[in-house]
């Protein structure tokens, strides 16, 4: 039964992969056709800013051939790496609350570091904005490489302990050693005798290292690589998206695959992926022709690899799942199947067409205009060679051909009789056409907002102009540009950002260092957040780069003076903010590591005490009133006591006068009468009578403190 049942489930599987390559097939042969279409003109476009299009419509025309879409590219590229490359950090990631504020600039730095230090990022970008600006699109992919490379080295004199070392590493392979013996006297645990015995003392040695990437890789892929189902609105919500490209027996193998399953459907080479793509690269690189070398050797062979990206229910819980599915050779056989979670291609496209996956760029909307000015000017060329070389007339036979043809200076012409070379004399009619080349020009203006004022190279026209007006023309042009920079933003740097962001978050493995202002600082991904809001770094605006510096330099100004008179823990700007201007100062005037000079990150200062502010003058005089009533009711508290005290010492000084009376007295009628004087009941009776007395002030006194403090307290 369990034999029946794993039969069954093969069977099941086999019909469910031929269901997806039917389903391969009929998406990707759509997505063919569509991109064939699109791959014509990107192909022209391309022909037409190498300056090869338009072609001359007779072979006796001259070729002149206008560069407007070349220069048009070339004003806007500049500008917009400028733009994207000018600051580290590209795409800062936003925290979530107080508590992800670290965190958040953390990402923000490790990302940029990917995208920037580990990857090529100025030439990917450099590669991806050019397709876009001359072919409507550019794509890039970015993945987590875990594929190996090997390299050999070659070692000799060693230490055994070194090469203990090198075959305790899992990635090294030895593929040849040899060793130095030694004659070495030891003692024999067993019989206690010294015997002689080789040692190795060195190695020589050849190893094979495995070295595995295991970082995210970014690269810029050709237009015509990529396959996009004909009636999706976004690359990101396409039924069908696909990666074509060549790929040798030796690099499958290195991503993981069996060499013998890939062999079977290796063929001889080819140097393109398709008709359609051939036309596309072929305008690229006109080197890069249909012809490649045959290699025996099975590694290097090429074949057709493909990674589909479609929407498919392969759980069979009726819902449709991205999922990737893997394929080789031109019959799309299936190597590998997993769900995907999301798209690893990133499209910038500089004018997005709503509603549809592709746009349009810079270079549809100068074609015509550059078709026009090479056609005007290959016509005035030609008539300006008529006027210098006019056409002759000659009577046959009476004039020798070869002097006529001969347009050397000072050649003659031999004829048999006068008069029978007739010049035809055809006046130069290129004046007229000069106007439509100044009205083509202005159209290209409003099309793209080029113009040489914008780009600085018609000195008369900026010298006779006022600055309002050559403001409003350099204006309107970054205007151009700057849209397209805000489209490049918004449609592909933030999904660039975030795809990595991804990656690392998902296949990063514990902790990794990065170089960071001169130190190396540890992150740890796996902690991150992979939703967080992101936004692009990048001053989109239309002051010039010296109308910038100048206003930071205003800025740094005013900073400077605040921190000067209120300290560096004021309320308006801190040592941190005024550390930020600096560095974006420096980063706009060419130096993009600016701590060389200063240090980026403040570390915190210590609050100081602040000054109490100035009281109200009304306060201060409640504070006085409250002030003189505490004072009087403690000198009314103080009077009080010291009457207490008087009473007291007056009672007692006279009371000590009338006992030492008494007792004068006692002796006298003792003395004279011989009377005995009861003395000590005497004492009883005036002591008691004294406390009566003290009791009597204590009270007093207290009845005046408490009067005294609900005055004060009233």
């Amino acid at each position: 039964m369990a034999e029946e049942k794993e039969i069954l489930e093969e069977k099941e599987q086999e019909t469910r992969m031929r269901d997806l390559s039917r389903v391969l097939k009929s998406e990707m042969d759509d997505a063919r056709d569509f991109i064939q279409q699109v791959g014509e003109e990107r192909a022209e476009s391309t022909e037409y800013y190498l300056g090869n299009e338009p072609e001359p419509t007779s072979t006796l025309q001259s070729y002149y051939v206008s560069t407007d879409v070349r220069d048009t590219v070339l004003f806007m590229l500049p500008s917009i790496m400028r733009t994207f490359c000018g600051t580290k950090k590209i795409v800062e990631f936003v925290p979530n609350g107080p508590e992800d504020v670290q965190l958040a600039e953390q990402q923000t730095n490790y990302v940029n570091y990917i995208v920037q230090e580990k990857n090529p990022g100025f030439s990917i970008l450099y590669d991806v904005f050019k397709d876009a600006l001359v072919r409507k699109t550019g794509f890039v992919k970015a993945y987590w490489d875990d594929t190996t490379s090997a390299k050999t080295h070659s070692y000799s004199g060693i230490t055994p302990e070194q090469y203990q070392a090198l075959i305790l590493d899992p990635n090294v392979e030895i593929i040849e050693e040899s060793a130095e013996m030694q004659s070495v006297t030891v003692m024999n645990p067993e019989t206690m005798e010294e015997i002689t015995q080789e040692t190795p003392v060195s190695y020589d040695l050849t190893i094979r290292r495995i070295i595995p990437k295991n970082q995210v890789s970014i690269e810029s892929i050709p237009p015509e690589e990529v396959l996009i189902a004909r009636h999706a609105r976004s690359l990101e919500e396409s039924s069908y998206v696909a990666h074509r490209m060549l790929k040798s027996v030796s690099d499958l193998v290195a991503m993981g695959y069996d060499k013998a399953e890939v062999e079977q459907y290796a063929g001889a080479g080819a140097s393109y992926l398709d008709s359609d793509a051939y036309e596309e690269q072929e305008a690229r690189n006109p080197f890069d022709n249909m012809v490649f070398p045959n290699r025996q050797d099975d590694g290097g062979k090429d074949l057709l690899y493909v990674e589909h990206y479609v929407f498919y229910d392969l759980d069979e819980d009726g819902i449709d799942e991205r999922i990737r599915v893997c394929t080789i050779g031109e019959g799309l056989h299936v190597i590998n199947v997993e769900q995907w979670d999301e798209l690893p291609i990133v499209m910038f496209c500089p004018d997005p067409e709503p509603h549809t996956a592709i746009g349009s760029c810079p270079t549809d909307y100068v074609k015509p205009i550059q078709a026009a000015k090479s056609q005007i000017m290959r016509d005035t060329l030609d008539s300006l060679g008529h006027s210098i070389f006019p056409r002759m007339g000659i009577v046959e036979g009476q004039v020798n051909i070869d002097d006529v043809l001969n347009t050397d200076i000072g050649q003659p012409i031999r004829m048999r009789a006068p008069g029978m070379v007739q010049p035809f004399n055809i006046p130069f009619s290129g004046k007229e056409a000069f106007p439509i080349l100044n009205y083509l020009d202005e159209a290209k203006e409003n099309r793209t907002g080029v113009s040489k004022a914008a780009a600085g190279l018609n000195a008369d026209a900026l010298q006779s102009s006022t600055r309002a007006a050559v403001n409003a023309t350099v204006s309107g042009a970054q205007g151009r540009v700057e849209l397209i920079c805000r489209h490049f933003a918004e449609g592909g740097m933030k999904r660039l950002f975030g795809l990595v962001n991804h990656l690392v978050i998902k296949h990063q493995e514990g902790q990794d260092m990065f170089r960071l202002n001169n130190q190396f600082i540890p992150v740890d991904p796996r902690y991150w957040d992979s939703e967080k809001d992101m936004v692009v770094n990048i001053a989109l605006s239309k002051t010039s780069d010296e109308q910038t510096l100048s206003t930071m330099a205003t800025l740094i100004g005013k900073q400077e003076q605040i921190l000067q008179q209120l300290g560096p823990n004021n309320p308006l700007v801190n040592l941190q903010q005024y550390a930020n201007t600096l560095t974006r100062y420096m980063e706009l005037s060419g130096i993009k590591d600016g701590s060389n000079f200063i240090t980026p990150n403040v570390p915190p200062q210590q609050a100081q005490p602040q000054q109490p502010p100035k009281p109200d003058p009304a306060e201060l005089l409640a504070q006085a009133e409250t002030q003189k009533a505490q004072v009087q009711a403690q000198k009314a508290v103080i009077d009080a006591e010291t009457d207490r005290m008087k009473i007291i010492m007056d009672d007692d000084r006279q009371r000590d006068i009338e006992e030492a009376q008494i007792r004068l007295k006692a002796l006298e009628l003792q003395g004279k009468y011989g009377t005995q004087v009861n003395i000590a009941e005497i004492n009883a009776i005036m002591e008691r009578d004294r406390e009566m007395i003290r009791e009597a002030a204590k009270i007093q006194a207290q009845g005046l403190f408490s009067n005294v403090t609900e005055n004060n307290s009233s």
